[in-house]
């Protein structure tokens, strides 16, 4: 075989698992988004000073769950029931997210554990009005 053989079996493959990711990043944006249920960019850290990690919230009929946005797993990295869940003032923040745009951090909290979140003011408006507006008869904390 000669190099540029090679090379161009070498390019290719590149190309062709370059084109298989982004297939899968496509598909599994589509399966998490599945039956219509609202999907935004949000970023997520476990202590104060910990780095953000950038993923996707999703709001079913009765779970908040988040989604990292790289990686293999199908399965929410945090699920929450809504009635549980208990979402902190908003506080601007200082520091650039990439992907969101003049963000607002959270606290978000579900019995013992708790973790803070990072939404565009319209995400976060969205995530209140979901967790407000609880079925009758729904134990939803309001703030």
């Amino acid at each position: 075989m000669t190099p540029l053989a090679v090379a161009e079996l070498a390019l290719a493959l590149v190309v062709l698992l370059l084109v298989g990711a982004l297939t899968f990043v496509w598909a599994r944006r589509r399966f998490i988004a599945g039956d219509g249920r609202p999907v935004m960019l949000c970023a997520r850290r476990d202590r104060p000073m910990a780095r953000w990690r950038l993923g996707l919230a999703r709001l079913g009929s009765d779970r908040f769950e988040w989604f990292s946005v790289v990686g293999p797993s199908l399965r929410p990295e945090v699920s929450w029931a809504r009635g549980e869940l208990d979402l902190g003032v908003p506080t601007p923040l200082r520091d650039p997210i990439p992907g969101l745009v003049d963000p607002v951090a959270v606290t978000a909290r579900a019995g013992a554990r708790a973790c803070e979140f990072a939404f565009v003011p319209a995400a976060y408006t969205a995530v209140r009005a979901w967790l407000e507006s609880g079925p009758p008869g729904y134990n939803t904390n309001v703030a």
